[in-house]
């Protein structure tokens, strides 16, 4: 067979490494390219010289890894060491920066920090990263955990006001305890919204910006809120400023059934928006995982910004990041099938949202979408 046709047969792109000696250890091409070989010494027979340089024609290549075909998520603040990392990978692979482990190397367009840890969620052929479960799982983690933080959060005047009332309604005084909302009273009025606002002290990206906790309850059933918020063709109905959201790339699609990402609906999305009195439309590309809690007490969704090389911003758009995003909505006793809690924490990075008032538009943006849910109601 010809040697064009046996690469296009074998769909393998012949690339440029520095060195014969990369091979083994998934070293990057000026292009980003990463050979993940099964059996590095077959493939150096596998290899030819062209103007001195050195290109891959792999026989035996097990996986490809495209940094920029890939969707990447920040992880230094989730704790995950290399040590536990190693465990996601097949006995035959080579670790790989980024794919089987955290990594300080950035996706192509972003400075590099050395405090910063990235994963890679994906390959260039629609398959998950090996470190990608443990990466999603720990993010979930992170985002229950920094909810139910009471340390962490301080109410606002009216929020701290409605707490001290002698007659506060129960579920006020539960937002921070995990299980079902159990009533011994009514709710009280549905038009109440708490509003928390904190910070990460980790000290990483983001964390001089604001981060807002707000709860409500909504006329609705967890598992019907839950439906709602992970489907991308329903955004728009409690979404106004929506233009859109689409799914680029699913990773499970059912969350009765156990997969890679346990029982989950987990994919990276890509979504535009039209704030009023900005020129330019905000668009996120983000991460979102949705399961139900263990304890059968509602669902869990957590949302984090990645980084896609390839889905980059348009001239009239500006990037913007969900640094953490998270939706706990639990059940409530005696109401399962007409009322739930929503708490929400909302961390965004927008460049078109001054310093000075982001606190003010994240309070506002926080309540603005729990009475818009309620709306759809």
């Amino acid at each position: 067979m010809a040697p064009l046709a046996m690469l296009a047969a074998l769909k393998v792109e012949t690339k440029v490494l520095p060195s014969p000696q990369s091979l083994g250890t998934g070293s990057l091409s000026p292009e980003g390219f990463v050979a993940f070989c099964s059996s590095p010494a077959k493939s150096l027979d596998a290899t030819r010289r062209t103007s001195g340089k050195m290109s891959i024609v792999p026989d035996t290549l097990a996986t490809r890894f495209l940094r920029k075909s890939s969707a990447f998520l920040r992880v230094a603040d989730l704790g995950i060491d290399a040590k536990t990392a190693s465990t996601t990978r097949h006995e035959s692979e080579q670790s790989q920066p980024n794919y089987h482990h955290p990594s300080c190397d950035p996706p192509p367009g972003v400075a590099h920090d050395p405090k910063e840890q990235w994963v890679a969620l994906n390959d260039c052929e629609g398959s998950h990263a090996p470190i990608a479960p443990l990466a999603i799982e720990r993010l979930a983690d992170f985002g229950l955990t920094t909810l139910m933080n009471d340390i962490m959060w301080a109410p606002d005047s009216k929020t701290e006001r409605a707490l001290q009332r002698p007659q506060t309604p129960r579920w006020m005084k539960e937002t921070f305890k995990p299980g079902c909302v159990k009533l011994t009273d009514s709710l009280g009025s549905g038009v109440d919204v708490l509003v928390w606002t904190g910070s990460f002290n980790h000290g990483l990206y983001g964390s001089d910006l604001p981060a807002i906790r707000a709860a409500g309850v909504v006329d609705m059933s967890a598992k019907a809120l839950m439906e709602l918020l992970v489907d991308s063709d329903r955004v728009k109905e409690y979404n106004k400023m929506s233009l859109g959201r689409t799914d680029l790339q699913t990773f499970q699609d059912d969350m009765s059934l156990e997969g890679p990402f346990g029982k989950s609906i987990t994919k990276v999305m890509k979504s535009e928006t039209k704030p009023p009195m900005v020129r330019k439309n905000l668009i996120f590309v983000s991460l979102l995982h949705a399961k139900e809690l263990i304890d059968g007490s509602g669902y869990l969704l957590v949302t984090r910004a990645v980084h896609h090389p390839e889905q980059q911003s348009l001239s009239n758009a500006t990037q913007s990041e969900i640094l953490m995003g998270v939706n706990l909505i639990r059940k409530i006793e005696g109401a399962e099938d007409e009322r739930c809690l929503m708490i929400n924490v909302n961390h965004i990075r927008s460049p078109m949202v001054p310093m000075m008032i982001a606190k003010r538009i994240g309070v506002s943006a926080a309540v603005g979408f729990i009475n818009d849910i309620r709306g759809l109601c």
